[in-house]
């Protein structure tokens, strides 16, 4: 017993001690931590903006789409690439097909002959888009270190979509004072993960010359553009919207066809009454319509009839 005793107040003790050195431990990471700012902490929430393309009934604007492809090849080309999305993606939502063709055509691309001789061919409507640079090591060398991401899918690869990508082009601003000047290359902000980019700003009012009027101003140039992109990470969801209601329709239309078979011609088969006669036995059945369970011997005839007199 006293053996017993001694190993309880041991154990007990070890875990004493075990519970003071966690304690310890953490006062010494909260007082380290007082005053620091996580990296996550380093960047400004965005905001909420009401995109009318993600409505559930309403499809992309396709002049919109038109004028975001515009901004992107005289703005954002220079630098980022669209290499995952083809030439003829464009046909009948944003340009005609000999639009595409006539945009396809300036660009040349590498191929190979006959022969297996490397050469360079126009542009064709089923080549993807091109890349401003031949490889990573020469966008970086001409972006100070940067490498510039393909917009492809770049409005699905960012947390908040849309919203994000509008933060972030209208966003910059200038070092507020006591922060850290930005390296060679790199523009402050808020809405970037901290708060230095590798991008200046790229979108100022009349920056771009619409070809259908539109005034471009710095919140229209970059709506445009954010709905273009939107679009390249997402080219059917105007067909997949309509496929969408068609089934919804028709199974509304099958949900109505179905309620009006069960009260027409269900409730008439449930509610019918089927009587069981034997040859001989017709006068069975009582005058009130009710049948005599399945009467089929004289004698239970005869008992009933005499219990009903």
């Amino acid at each position: 017993k006293q053996w017993y005793q001694r190993r309880v107040a041991i154990t007990a003790g070890s875990y004493g001690f075990v519970g003071l050195l966690g304690a310890a431990v953490c006062s010494v990471g909260v007082a380290l931590n007082d005053g620091q700012i996580s990296a996550d902490e380093l960047e400004l929430a965005h905001g909420h903006m009401h995109w009318e393309h993600k409505e559930w009934n309403k499809s992309y604007d396709h002049k919109a789409l038109r004028r975001g492809f515009q901004v992107y090849k005289e703005v954002c080309q220079a630098c980022h690439s669209m290499q995952y999305f083809y030439w003829r993606m464009h046909i009948d939502v944003t340009h005609t097909k000999e639009e595409v063709k006539e945009m396809a055509a300036e660009y040349m691309y590498p191929d190979v002959d006959d022969e297996g001789n490397a050469i360079e061919r126009q542009g064709d409507i089923q080549d993807f888009m091109p890349a401003p640079y031949d490889n990573e090591i020469k966008a970086r060398l001409a972006n100070n270190g940067a490498h510039p991401p393909d917009l492809t899918l770049i409005n699905v690869a960012r947390e908040g979509n849309e919203d994000y990508l509008f933060s972030l082009l209208t966003g910059y601003e200038d070092v507020p004072p006591g922060q850290a000047e930005p390296a060679e290359g790199q523009a402050y902000n808020p809405y970037f993960h901290g708060y230095y980019i590798g991008m200046a700003q790229q979108l100022y009012n009349e920056s771009v010359d619409y070809e259908d009027g539109t005034i471009p101003y710095q919140s229209q140039i970059a709506k445009d553009i954010i709905q273009y992109l939107a679009w390249t990470a997402h080219p059917w969801m105007d067909e997949m919207s309509m496929y969408g209601m068609k089934a919804v329709a028709s199974a509304a239309a099958l949900v109505i066809i179905s309620y009006i078979a069960m009260r027409t011609r269900r409730n008439g088969i449930r509610s019918r009454q089927i009587h069981f006669t034997v040859p001989g036995h017709d006068k069975s059945i009582t005058k009130n319509g009710v049948v005599n369970n399945f009467t089929k011997y004289k004698e239970v005839d005869d008992s009933i009839a005499k219990m009903k007199r």
